[in-house]
């Protein structure tokens, strides 16, 4: 009997430290890609067929709602969930609301809910 392949995911955030860390944290569970930046995820959901997208809202270039509204044409079946560790009100109600985004974490997260949204989301 073949293992059940991981769940694809994509996390995006502007500091690779915090990529570095949640691939650490996911890689034994979650099929893990990252991206540094919107275009660059963007990139990779042209060829990955990833289940979870994940972004932090401050972002240089392109902030997190709108990569998550892109994100809702290019892959529209895929679970959006946003982090900051801001409290920008204004950005989750857009991301809601336009990204359809299906939770919004805090930063720094709390490392068993983040498993669990992800579970759940996948």
């Amino acid at each position: 009997m073949t293992p059940d392949p991981k769940p694809p995911i994509l996390i995006v955030d502007d500091e690779e430290e915090i990529l570095h860390s949640l691939r650490r944290l996911l890689r034994l569970e979650f099929e893990v890609y990252t991206a540094t930046s919107g275009r660059e995820a963007l990139q990779i959901l042209e060829h990955q067929p990833v289940h979870v997208v994940s972004s932090d809202q401050r972002m240089p270039e392109m902030a997190g709602a709108e990569f998550l509204r892109h994100t809702h044409s290019a892959r529209p079946r895929a679970i959006r969930i946003m982090f900051t560790g801001y409290a920008d009100i204004q950005a989750v109600i857009d991301a809601i609301n336009h990204g359809h985004i299906y939770r919004y974490l805090p930063k720094p997260w709390d490392q068993a809910v983040l498993l669990a949204v992800l579970h759940e989301a996948d």
